[in-house]
């Protein structure tokens, strides 16, 4: 791939971690992104076994979409631990409304009888990590310009 503007130069510098700064990094970030790395690599390695720990039953030809379901769930997490590294304040604040959503799902899906109630435990984890984010985002200031 070229690039048309002979001006254009790729960044030398990787990416700036986050700096240190009275809070700390960001846990619930890095937090949040692990459990869901944990997740998708169980369900792509082992999904019939996660899904009996959640009283799931799913048919034997659905396992490759829940595999890939898993490795989704990987490419997910990948943009919390690059948030967590990088300090994004604008993604962690987006994750926050899409987290406490998730729990507005679940329990619609629960109470529709679309999924077991073991997984309100899913959208309770991720409310509660939602205002863990937010405390953090509260306390923790912003970089100065």
């Amino acid at each position: 791939m070229t690039v048309s503007d002979p001006e254009w130069r790729a960044p030398s510098e990787p990416p700036t971690p986050v700096t240190p700064v009275p809070f700390g990094k960001p846990w619930s970030i890095w937090f949040w992104g692990g459990l869901l790395s944990t997740g998708g690599f169980a369900l792509a390695v082992a999904p019939r076994q996660v899904l009996d720990l959640l009283n799931t039953s799913v048919e034997t030809p659905s396992l490759p979409w829940v595999r890939f379901a898993g490795l989704v769930l990987l490419a997910y997490a990948m943009g919390y631990h690059v948030a967590g590294w990088t300090g994004q304040r604008t993604y962690m604040r987006a994750s926050v409304v899409l987290r406490v959503f998730s729990l507005v799902v679940i329990g619609a899906f629960v109470l529709a009888d679309w999924l077991p109630k073991a997984w309100l435990a899913f959208g309770l984890l991720d409310f509660v990590g939602a205002v863990w984010t937010t405390l953090e985002l509260q306390w923790r200031p912003k970089p100065k310009a």
